[in-house]
């Protein structure tokens, strides 16, 4: 299911690891890439099967582990960190804002497609707090004004 590229990185990581089970977190990252940012039943079983483990124990991982999703994010997924240091800078009301203004809550998709919003408990960068991660790229500081100004420009 790898494409040609993928598989040199899965094969690679096989490679460093002696038991194969111990690659499952990287690998796991890849085939969530490789599937649109999400990993499916299918996904999870094939993953399993590579690194030699039963699919409960890859099913354990991915529900354990936050940057693992089960469903499809939208094309930009907002995650909001609402942990203590940001709760105490306006983390949860910059969530709930957000959630307005995406008339979403966080676990969910627009409709378009577009956006999906989730809920992270430590994103770790207390001391810029609040802070969002845009798919993969980190906010620190972020104001209801400023997010409505970052989704207003990723909607263009």
């Amino acid at each position: 299911m790898f494409s040609k590229d993928i598989q040199t990185q899965v094969d690679k990581l096989l490679s460093r690891y002696p038991i194969r089970q111990n690659a499952l977190i990287p690998i796991l990252h890849l085939a969530q890439n490789e599937n649109e940012g999400w990993l499916s039943e299918v996904w999870m079983q094939y993953v399993a099967d590579i690194c030699e483990v039963p699919l409960t124990h890859v099913e354990g991982v991915v529900t354990f582990y936050t940057m693992f999703r089960l469903k499809p994010p939208g094309k930009y997924h907002l995650q909001v960190c609402t942990c203590v240091p940001c709760c105490l800078v306006g983390g949860t009301e910059l969530l709930e804002h957000t959630e307005k203004k995406l008339d979403i809550h966080a676990g969910h998709t627009t409709d378009d497609g577009v956006f999906s919003i989730e809920e992270m408990e430590c994103i770790g960068a207390c001391s810029f707090a609040p802070a969002v991660i845009v798919n993969e790229d980190y906010h620190e500081k972020v104001t209801p004004e400023e997010m409505d100004k970052m989704i207003d420009e990723l909607r263009q």
